[in-house]
C-alpha cells in the first residue's frame, strides 16, 4: 500500500514547472511554447522552446535550455519560428529557428536588447522596439554623469533614452539580415520595458501601429498615444487625436479596422474599454456591455471578433467579443486563463491558453470553441497537483454602499468538521487585479499549515465592473478597508474560525491594506506588510509609477489642498493605533514601493515598542523575481504568523 501522499510545503514551489505562450502553427496542427524549469545552481529558470502536436499532444523539445528564451512567434508561412534569447551583454535579440531542423540564427545586434517584435505578414521582415543607446563619454565626461530629475523613480540612475521601431530584413533570395530604423527623436519615445504596449501591422505590411509616449518614463505612461507609422516615409499620425489613456493597438487581419484599450470617458481609475476605429478617429467602444477591464486581447482571424481575457468575480475569464459589441463567455470550468493571445488563435476559432485550477499548477489548454470545456493538452504539473490541497471556493457578501462583493476561501488541507481553525488574510496588490480561484501556491502552503486563508477583493479590483473598479478614487484605504472587513465577518458566518487567530497580510496595495488594517482595526493575531505604501505623499515623490497615485488622487499631494488627502489615506498617519505584531517585508532596490515608507513604518512601531521584525533582500526588483528569495520570503512570512498563532496556543 502505497503512503499518502505529502503535504504541500516549500520545497515543492521549486518544482513548478512554469508554460507560456502557447502559439499555433499556422495550419493548426501543432503549437509552440516555452517551457522553464527552476535551476537551483543558478537560482534562475531554465526556459526552453517546445513543439507539441494538438492531435496527438506529444512534445518535442526544439532548443535545449536557453537563457533568456522566450515570446515565440511562428513565420506566416510556419517554416521558421522567431524568438527572444539572451545574447552576450546587450540583452535580448532575436533569433530565427527553421522548423526543418537547424540551428537558430540571431538576425538583431541591438546595443540595448530587443523587447517586442512583429513579423511582417508577407514574412520578409520583423519590426521591433529597441532603446537608443545612451550617449558615449570620454575623458572627464566619464564621470560627469549627473543628470536631470522629472518623473524618475529616485533610485533610477539615468540618463532614459528613448525606445524607437527598427526594422530587421533581408533582400529577397536571402543574404545577410539588416537593420533599418524607422522611428527618430530623443523628445519622444516608442512604449517598451515597463511601459510596454502591442505593435501591429497592416496586412499589406504598409503600416505599424505603435504606442507613442512623451518620454521613456513610466510616470509619464498616462500621456500614451496610439500612432500609425506609414513605413515607406517614416511618417506618423494620430490614430483618433486624443492625448492620454490609450494602449494596445491591433491592426484587423483583414485591415479594415483598428483597435487599441481606453480607459472608459477618459478617467484612469475606469476599466478599459476597446475602441474599434475604421483607420481614422476614435471610433466606438465595443466592450462598454461587458463592463469588466478586459485590456488583454487578440483578434480572431476571421476579422469578425475578438477574444478577450479578464477578471471575473473569482475566475480569470475569457469572452468572444464581436465587432457589434455582443459577446459570449466561455464556458472554462474551473479553470483561469491567463498570457496573452496574439497567435493564441487558430483558422477554426480555438484558442490555445495557459490556465491553472484550484488544485493544478499552470497547463497549457485548448478550447476549440465557447461552448466546449477546455482540454489540458500538457502535463506538466500532474507531479505537483498529486498533493493533497484545501478545498478552494468562491465566497461572496454584501459590502458597505451595497456592493456585492467577493472572495476566494481556502479550506485546510486536513479540515475536520466540528473543529476551528485560525484565519489569514491574503490581500491582493494592484489595487487594480483580483483574486481568482486559479492555483495559488501561497494561500496552498498557508493551507498545509492547518489555516484557513481568505484572499477578499475590495473596491479598486477589476472583477465586478467599473462601479466597483472606480469606487477606490480618493478612498485608497477607508473603503476598501471596510469591503475587507466585511469579508471577515462572511468569513465567520461561513467556517468555523478562532476568532483569537486572525493575522492579516499582502504585498504592495495588499500591504498597504494590511498597515491600514493594523492602524484602523484590532482583531489581528499577527500582520505581515510587504512592499506596503505607507505613505501616499513620499510614494508619489520617489516611486517610478507616480501616475497611478495622481490619478487616484484629486491630482499632486504638492498643489492645493491635496496634502490632506493623501495623509487621510496613508497608514503611517495612523502609526499611534497600531499594536499587532508586525512583520514588514520590502526589496532594497524596489522603485514601485520604495522602501522608505517600510522604513519609517518599522520606526514607527519599533520605537513605541510595538513587536516588529523587518526583513529586506537586496534587489531591483518590486518582489524577488527568482525562486530560492520568493521562497524565502514566504518562509518569513509563514514563521511570523505561525509563531504568533503557536504564542496564542500557549497563553
Amino acid at each position: 500500500m502505497l503512503p499518502p501522499p505529502a503535504y504541500f510545503a516549500l520545497d515543492d514551489v521549486y518544482k513548478i514547472v512554469g508554460l507560456s505562450s502557447p502559439r499555433i502553427s499556422p495550419d493548426g496542427k501543432s503549437l509552440v511554447f516555452v517551457r522553464s524549469h527552476v535551476n537551483l545552481q543558478t537560482d534562475k529558470r531554465d526556459p526552453q522552446l517546445m513543439e507539441l502536436d494538438i492531435a496527438t499532444k506529444a512534445e518535442r523539445a526544439l532548443t535545449e535550455t536557453r537563457p533568456g528564451a522566450s515570446d515565440p512567434a511562428w513565420s506566416p508561412s510556419g517554416g521558421t519560428i522567431a524568438f527572444l534569447a539572451d545574447y552576450e551583454k546587450t540583452g535580448k535579440q532575436i533569433y530565427l529557428m527553421p522548423m526543418e531542423g537547424g540551428d537558430a540564427v540571431r538576425v538583431t545586434n541591438a546595443p540595448q536588447g530587443v523587447d517586442q517584435f512583429a513579423w511582417r505578414p508577407d514574412g520578409s521582415a520583423i519590426a521591433y522596439v529597441t532603446a537608443d543607446a545612451p550617449p558615449k563619454r570620454t575623458g572627464l565626461a566619464r564621470w560627469q554623469d549627473g543628470f536631470a530629475v522629472t518623473d524618475n523613480a529616485y533610485l533610477s540612475p539615468g540618463p532614459f533614452p528613448s525606445s524607437h521601431l527598427w526594422l530587421a530584413s533581408r533582400a529577397a533570395g536571402g543574404g545577410e539580415w539588416t537593420a533599418r530604423r524607422l522611428t527618430h527623436g530623443g523628445d519622444w519615445s516608442v512604449a517598451n520595458g515597463e511601459t510596454g504596449s502591442t505593435i501591429s501591422w497592416s496586412p499589406d505590411g504598409k503600416r505599424l501601429t505603435y504606442v507613442r509616449l512623451p518620454n521613456a518614463l513610466l510616470g509619464d505612461a498616462d500621456r500614451s498615444v496610439v500612432a500609425v507609422l506609414d513605413v515607406a516615409s517614416g511618417t506618423s499620425a494620430s490614430l483618433t487625436g486624443r492625448t492620454r489613456f490609450e494602449y494596445n493597438p491591433r491592426i484587423a487581419p483583414d485591415g479594415h479596422a483598428v483597435t487599441y484599450t481606453y480607459a472608459r470617458d477618459g478617467d484612469a481609475m475606469n476599466v478599459a474599454d476597446i475602441f474599434l476605429s475604421p483607420g481614422r478617429g476614435i471610433g466606438r467602444d465595443i466592450s462598454r456591455a461587458i463592463d469588466r477591464n478586459t485590456g488583454n486581447y487578440a483578434w480572431y482571424p476571421g476579422s469578425d471578433a475578438l477574444l478577450l481575457n479578464g477578471n471575473d468575480g473569482t475566475q480569470r475569464a475569457l469572452w468572444k467579443l464581436r465587432t457589434d459589441g455582443s459577446f459570449q463567455k466561455f464556458d472554462l470550468g474551473d479553470v483561469s486563463a491567463f498570457g496573452d493571445f496574439d497567435g493564441s488563435i487558430s483558422a477554426s476559432g480555438a484558442v490555445a491558453f495557459v490556465g491553472s485550477s484550484p488544485h493544478h499548477p499552470a497547463e497549457i489548454y485548448w478550447a476549440s470553441s465557447p461552448t466546449v470545456a477546455p482540454v489540458a493538452l500538457t502535463h506538466e504539473n500532474t507531479a505537483v497537483a498529486s498533493h493533497p490541497f484545501g478545498r478552494v471556493r468562491d465566497l461572496d457578501w454584501t459590502g458597505p454602499n451595497g456592493f456585492h462583493e467577493d472572495g476566494v476561501l481556502t479550506y485546510p488541507v486536513a479540515y475536520r468538521a466540528g473543529s476551528r481553525y485560525p484565519l489569514v488574510l491574503l490581500i491582493h496588490g494592484g489595487p487594480t487585479g483580483a483574486s481568482t480561484t486559479g492555483f495559488d501556491e501561497l494561500a496552498q502552503l498557508m493551507a498545509a499549515r492547518g489555516w484557513f486563508v481568505l484572499q477578499p477583493n475590495y473596491r479598486g479590483s477589476d472583477n465586478l465592473g467599473n462601479a466597483y473598479q472606480h469606487a477606490i478614487y480618493i478612498d485608497a484605504t477607508a473603503g476598501p478597508g471596510k469591503d475587507i472587513m466585511a469579508g471577515v465577518r462572511a468569513t465567520e458566518q461561513a467556517v468555523p474560525i478562532d476568532t483569537h487567530r486572525i493575522a492579516v497580510s499582502g504585498w504592495s496595495y495588499g500591504g498597504m491594506m494590511t498597515s491600514w488594517m493594523i492602524a484602523r482595526y484590532h482583531i489581528w493575531n499577527s500582520a505581515v506588510s510587504g512592499a506596503a505604501v505607507d505613505d501616499l505623499m513620499y510614494d508619489y515623490a520617489l516611486a517610478d509609477d507616480i501616475g497611478a497615485d495622481r490619478e487616484s488622487m484629486p491630482g499632486s499631494p504638492f498643489v492645493g489642498k491635496n496634502m490632506q488627502f493623501y495623509k487621510d489615506v496613508s497608514p503611517l498617519t495612523y502609526f499611534r493605533d497600531v499594536t499587532t505584531p508586525t512583520l514588514i517585508l520590502s526589496d532594497v532596490y524596489d522603485v514601485r514601493v520604495p522602501a522608505a515608507q517600510s522604513y519609517a513604518f518599522y520606526h514607527a512601531l519599533h520605537d513605541r515598542g510595538v513587536p516588529v521584525e523587518f526583513y529586506e533582500w537586496p534587489v531591483h526588483a518590486h518582489f524577488p523575481g527568482d525562486a530560492v528569495r520568493t521562497v524565502d520570503v514566504y518562509r518569513h512570512w509563514m514563521g511570523w504568523i505561525g509563531a504568533h498563532f503557536a504564542l496564542r496556543d500557549r497563553g
